[in-house]
Formats: C-alpha cells, sequence, structure tokens
C-alpha cells in the first residue's frame, strides 16, 4: 500500500525516555524513515531512523540528550516539542514518607475491614508506573475510532465480580505449588495460605474449601505480601489433598517497575498483574480509585504494547485492540447521579483508563466480588462511544 503523501501527516507524539540517545515519534499515518527527513533542536544530531512494527512509528538515534531541556522536532512539515526524562516512565517521584501499615499477624481476606486498612496505607507499585499513570492528557489514538466500532461503540461497560485476594503476614509460610508451565512461571516456593479464596468466592457461592477443590474458569488466586510488598499470582488453581496445582505462577515487586521477562504471560494473557487493577472497597469509598482498571475483549490482534510482555491475539486488524491497549473514558462524559462507587471506577476510567489484559467478553473490567460494593449497576450507561483508545507511553509508544 502506498504511503500517504507527507502534507496529511501531523506528529502525535514524541516521546525519550531512559535511552538519552532514542527519540520516539508516531505520526498520523505511516511514515518512510529517512534520517535527513527529522530535525532536532537545539544541538542535536539525527543519526538514524527506522520504522517500527507499526508503519506510522519512527525511532530515531540520536546524540545524547539533556535531561530538562525542552527540544523541537521538526518532520515532514510539522512541530512538535519534547523533554528527555532519565526514567523510563518520567522523573523519580519525590521521596515521600513510607506509609506505615498495619501489623499483620495472620491472613486477612479482602472484603473486611482488616484488609480497608492495611490496602489503605499500601502503596501498589511506585507512582511513576504504568498502572498509576495520570493518562488525562494523552494523546487521541490515530486508529481509536475504527477500534472503539470494532469493540461496539453501542455495547456497555460491564464487569465481572471476579478477583478475590488474600492479604498474608511478613512470615507467612512458604508452600511447594506444582507448577504445569514451569517454563513462564516465577520460582517457588510461595506464601499461599490455607484459606486462599479462589476466583469468583464468595459471591460464586459454597464454602471456600469446596471453590478450592472444584470448578470451572480461570481460577484465580491472588495473594499479597504487604509488609514485604510482593504480589504473588496464580492462573487455574486447585487446592487439592492439602496441596496446590496451578497452571502458572507470577511473582511482582510492589516496591518496583520491573516487568515480566518479554514473552513471558502471567495470570493474565498480557503478562500484566491483576492485583493493581482492581478497583477495591476502600478506595470506592473513599470516592478516588488512583490507578487503571484491567478490561477484556475478544478477539485481539497479534500484538503487545507496553506494559503488556505478551501477547494472545487472533488476528493482525489494527481495528481490533491489542494487548496493553489503552482506553480512556472521555472527559466530558457526564457523571452526574452516578452512585459513590460507581463514580470512583468511572473518575479512574477518566483519569488513568483502562488496559486490555486479557480475551474475555468485550468491555468487561475486573471488580473485586466484595458484597460491600454497591451501586455499579449505573456503570452500564457507559457505552463504547464514551471511550477513546489513547497513545500509550512506554518503550514503544504507540
Amino acid at each position: 500500500m502506498a504511503l500517504l503523501l507527507v502534507s496529511l501527516l501531523d506528529i502525535v507524539s514524541v516521546a525519550a525516555r531512559g535511552d538519552a540517545s532514542r527519540v520516539t515519534v508516531v505520526f498520523s499515518a505511516p511514515v518512510e524513515a529517512e534520517a535527513a527527513a527529522f530535525r532536532v533542536e537545539p544541538g542535536v544530531k539525527v543519526l538514524s531512523a527506522a520504522r517500527g512494527f507499526d508503519p506510522r512509528t519512527v525511532t530515531l538515534a540520536v546524540s545524547p540528550l539533556a535531561e530538562g531541556v525542552e527540544y523541537t522536532l521538526s518532520a515532514h512539515g510539522s512541530k512538535a516539542t519534547f523533554t528527555y526524562t532519565r526514567g523510563l516512565f518520567g522523573s523519580a517521584p519525590p521521596r515521600e514518607e513510607k506509609p506505615k501499615l498495619p501489623k499483620i499477624a495472620k491472613p486477612v481476606l479482602f472484603h473486611t475491614p482488616e484488609a480497608d486498612e492495611i490496602l489503605r496505607n499500601l502503596q501498589v507499585f511506585p507512582k511513576n508506573n504504568p498502572w498509576n499513570e495520570d493518562v488525562s492528557r494523552r494523546p487521541v489514538h490515530p486508529d481509536s475510532d475504527a477500534i472503539i466500532a470494532q469493540c461496539g461503540k453501542d455495547a456497555p461497560l460491564q464487569w465481572n465480580w471476579d478477583m478475590s485476594f488474600v492479604l498474608v503476614p511478613p512470615n507467612q509460610p512458604r508452600v511447594d505449588v506444582k507448577v504445569e508451565s514451569s517454563d513462564e512461571s516465577d520460582k517457588g516456593p510461595y506464601p499461599v495460605p490455607d484459606v486462599a479464596p479462589l476466583e469468583n468466592w464468595p459471591r460464586s457461592g459454597g464454602t471456600l474449601e469446596e471453590a478450592q477443590r472444584g470448578g470451572e474458569g480461570d481460577r484465580h488466586v491472588i495473594v499479597v505480601d504487604p509488609a514485604n510488598g510482593m504480589l504473588y499470582e496464580f492462573f487455574h488453581a486447585f487446592r487439592r489433598g492439602g496441596g496446590w496445582e496451578v497452571a502458572i505462577a507470577a511473582t511482582f515487586d510492589l516496591k518496583s517497575n520491573k516487568t515480566r521477562p518479554r514473552g513471558w504471560s502471567s495470570a493474565d494473557a498480557a503478562g500484566l498483574p491483576i492485583f493493581p487493577a482492581l478497583p477495591r472497597y476502600d478506595e470506592c469509598e473513599r470516592g478516588e480509585v488512583r490507578h487503571a482498571l484491567r478490561v477484556t475483549f475478544s478477539p485481539t490482534r497479534r500484538e503487545m504494547i507496553w506494559p503488556a510482555q505478551h501477547q494472545a491475539g487472533a488476528n493482525m486488524s489494527p481495528a481490533s485492540p491489542a494487548m496493553g491497549q489503552r482506553f480512556r473514558l472521555k472527559a466530558g462524559v457526564d457523571l452526574a447521579g452516578f452512585p459513590k462507587h460507581a463514580r470512583a471506577i468511572a473518575q479512574a476510567l477518566k483519569k488513568h483508563g483502562m488496559l486490555v489484559a486479557d480475551n474475555g467478553s468485550d468491555w468487561r473490567i475486573s471488580v473485586p466480588p466484595d458484597p460491600r460494593l454497591t451501586g455499579l449497576e449505573a456503570l452500564r450507561r457507559l457505552k463504547g462511544s464514551d471511550f477513546e483508545v489513547i497513545v500509550t507511553t512506554g518503550e514503544n509508544e504507540r
């Protein structure tokens, strides 16, 4: 297919993070990668240009950039300003006094006042992590309209009462877990307590022991160690004969921005953690959810966008969302009349958005199966057309 005339090109975004000798430019249409077509001022030499997987993305090799300087990039009749930051997600946040966590003496289930008190004082990933990023001013993706149409512009936002979890003390005994996919799993043993809840429980009914022994679905198990800042997530978990068996085991350091190895899945197809995406009761009750949410679509395309580390797509259509694709609720959507908990979730979708994390029913976010969360029916007022796809940040800005 012939490339569009350069006179039709606009610069959608420019990013320079981490590597001081690399600049990523996203255009509104496919473009040839020719170093001579790019100019960076003041005083930066463009050494080479390479087009990315997306023909609208060009990565420039440049002479070293200085942090804090405002640069102007000119290409194909368009200009954009940018600054370089050493951190992959931007400059490191200012040092703050670490919140003091309540003492945890035994495992605490997610839907309790004890869990609320712990979680109120828990920092889940650094504040400059992608999950905590404010994307309210990020540019709209050139393919936004097509992706929204493919996903269903008239379809309502839905949610699953799915992701339960347990908080464990720092000295929780570690146990051996039989892991089926050991090649993409982190090594154990893991601090999984006997009372670890299964996905959908207690809304699924029955006793916890019954839920642990058998049933259908993805059967996620999520274990959080707040004192040590660690997260353990498992896919397709069963507890039989006193021992745990899982398909995949993934460990995340909540104190770090470190991701899974590229190409590895996790308890989710995108290789992302689940716990940081959950709008918990303590957050909804205070009226502010300070992070992005998790959403599923089907089908997805065979691509992963930062911070996703794994793809599980069925096609290469640019109208299908990729793993890691970020959707944002439009700023002008009226939330008048939304109950407190639904409003907190909707506001988070405006500020932080939602990341495609797995294949599943379209427009479905994950919510803990906490009976104290109320009024979420109002979320169904939000339709696909109320959302937009944005240009993400990170190492492969798209």
